[in-house]
């Protein structure tokens, strides 16, 4: 399994010709993965998206803590 691994990685050196097009789904491959995986990845927050006219104590949005104190 090592020998198989190292020959490919020994190969890797060669140089290629490729397609333009196939460059440029390669670069739109990893840029969507990354958008993806950090969409993923990102910690979850609370968000409130109100107004809030009414008070804090109306909303259970957790937006007003620091008012409720």
């Amino acid at each position: 399994m090592m020998e198989k691994l190292r020959d490919y990685w020994e190969s890797l050196d060669e140089e290629k010709v490729i397609n333009g097009k196939l460059f440029l789904f390669e670069i739109l491959t990893a840029a969507l993965a990354g958008v993806l995986l950090g969409i993923l990845l990102t910690p979850f927050r609370s968000i409130c998206i109100a107004s809030n006219n009414e008070g804090c104590s109306a909303s259970d949005c957790g937006c007003c803590k620091d008012e409720d104190d």
